[in-house]
């Protein structure tokens, strides 16, 4: 296992920060493995942009390493301190710097997902709407086949910049009126936009299901490939669903309901495997 934390300010000075990318990557072996390259992932944890939750972050890059998956979580900016185009072209500095170093990694260039959940949805569904944007390629002063993102793998994911979860909103915005257009995702959706994957649980409290909803009628429009799990009970924040993210105060009861939606990874994992 390629076990790294590398600051992408170190190779992209013009970041404003310091920004963490760490790599969860299978290694090759000459037993069973020699030059194997493997699809791979960034994962972006939720938390409003105000935090980033562990539970979206290091059981879910594992969870993508166990099965073959070269994965990687960025910890990006978030407020006070984030401000427009950030963390939006940290992730396309992570995609490139990735694919720059697809040999160490051992990573496909051309099987390069995002998963984000909440607003690391919100986050992950920007870049995949974005990644080819003049204003963000001379901005890292990189070309588009550096940061093409080939697939997008969303979890309850905020898209709307109205009905979505406010908070997250005036973070990514910073309060700008002007850039609440730019980031209500479903309305920027092109046929550039990667092949993608969203679930979400139809009594979700805090981020309507009608924010999948609605990207999902814009992927449509547009021809985009996608696959979309609605699952029927409990609220916002379930991660893997399972014991892993979730401690023994939890009720057992509302476990045992979640176990369905336990099999997202599982077809999350195929959807990388076979259509990205």
């Amino acid at each position: 296992m390629i076990l790294e934390r590398i600051n992408l300010k170190d190779y992209f000075p013009m970041l404003e920060h310091d920004v963490f990318l760490e790599s969860y990557c299978p290694s090759n072996y000459a037993e069973f493995s020699t030059n194997k390259e493997r699809e791979c992932v960034i994962v972006l944890p939720g938390g409003g942009y105000s935090f980033l939750s562990d539970r979206e972050a290091e059981p879910v890059a594992l969870r993508f390493a166990g099965d073959n998956i070269a994965a990687f979580i960025l910890r990006y900016t978030i407020a006070p301190i984030m401000k427009y185009p950030y963390p939006l072209v940290e992730v396309l500095a992570a995609v490139a710097y990735i694919r720059k170093n697809k040999e160490k990694y051992h990573v496909k260039e051309n099987s390069i997902s995002v998963c984000g959940f909440s607003a690391g949805g919100h986050l992950a569904a920007s870049a995949s709407a974005y990644y080819f944007e003049k204003e963000f390629l001379d901005f890292l002063k990189l070309k588009e086949e550096d940061t093409k993102i080939n697939g997008c793998i969303l979890g309850y994911p905020v898209i709307t910049s109205t009905k979505g979860h406010l908070e997250t909103i005036k973070n990514a915005t910073g309060g700008d009126e002007k850039l609440k257009d730019k980031l209500s995702i479903e309305r920027h959706v092109t046929d550039k936009f990667p092949k993608t994957f969203i679930w979400h649980t139809t009594f979700d409290g805090l981020v309507p299901v009608e924010e999948s909803l609605v990207l999902a009628k814009a992927l449509s429009e547009k021809k985009v490939f996608y696959e979309m799990h609605i699952y029927p009970m409990l609220d916002h924040g379930q991660s893997l669903a399972d014991d892993s993210v979730y401690n023994d105060a939890f009720p057992k009861e509302q476990l045992e309901l979640m176990k369905p939606n336990r099999e997202w990874i599982r077809l999350a994992i195929f959807f990388i495997k076979h259509y990205v």
